[in-house]
């Protein structure tokens, strides 16, 4: 005669099974995180080639739009996935961290930053470019919208490609622009990974979005 399991049997094997689910739920969380943190470095990295390819058929330039699109009623609108979308699908998953739920998003049409449509906006840009285009009468609002864009994209590509020089107690040292991101999260969507906030960088880089005073490049003494 087969013998079933007894009460206190059966107890300890669900005790048992408990035990493992509470112990492998972590380790589930942190692989899909992981995954979605690669996914989007990975999105990143793909924005970096039509990114390229725009700025080199305007001379160079750093291409100049909105740091988000705004949410008109044909859709988004002047963001950088639209000043793409000769290189670049603006509806492509591309744009979207796969760490991204927020349904904002999903209505401007990305999950990222474009951080030049913030710094051309600061007042060394603005003052520069306001001399220059004020000086300019007789011209029509698109041709000053060009020139305005065209005087934005050169400083800010002096910018990047820059050397800042950035002193620290005794020891002096030098901070590259191209440290500063191009593209980034807008929030910190990884937490739980080694990279909280994803971004690329105008060297093509993609890795976390550290700021450039904690990597500070030692320089000589004296």
């Amino acid at each position: 005669m087969r013998r079933g399991f007894t009460i206190v049997e059966l107890l300890v094997v669900i005790g048992i099974i408990g035990l493992l689910v509470g112990l492998t739920a972590p380790a589930l969380s942190m692989i899909r995180a992981e995954s979605r943190n690669s996914g989007c470095m990975s999105n990143l990295r793909q924005i970096f080639i039509p990114l390229r390819s725009y700025s080199d058929s305007i001379g160079g330039l750093v291409p100049i739009c909105n740091m988000l699109p705004a949410v008109g009623e044909q859709g988004p609108e002047g963001g950088l996935p639209q000043l793409l979308k000769g290189f670049l699908d603006p509806a492509s998953e591309i744009w979207l961290c796969p760490a991204d739920f927020d349904p904002e998003s999903r209505e401007t049409g990305t999950s990222y930053l474009y951080v030049p449509g913030l710094l051309r906006y600061t007042p060394e840009v603005q003052v520069q470019v306001a001399r220059t285009v004020l000086s300019e009468r007789d011209i029509s609002d698109k041709a000053r919208t060009r020139m305005r864009n065209e005087l934005e994209g050169r400083m800010l590509r002096t910018f990047y490609e820059g050397v800042e020089k950035a002193p620290q107690g005794a020891k002096g040292g030098t901070v590259r622009a191209s440290k500063y991101a191009v593209v980034v999260d807008s929030q910190d969507r990884h937490p739980g990974t080694r990279q909280p906030r994803n971004a690329l960088f105008s060297d093509g880089e993609v890795r976390e979005n550290t700021p450039p005073d904690e990597e500070e490049e030692e320089g000589t003494d004296g």
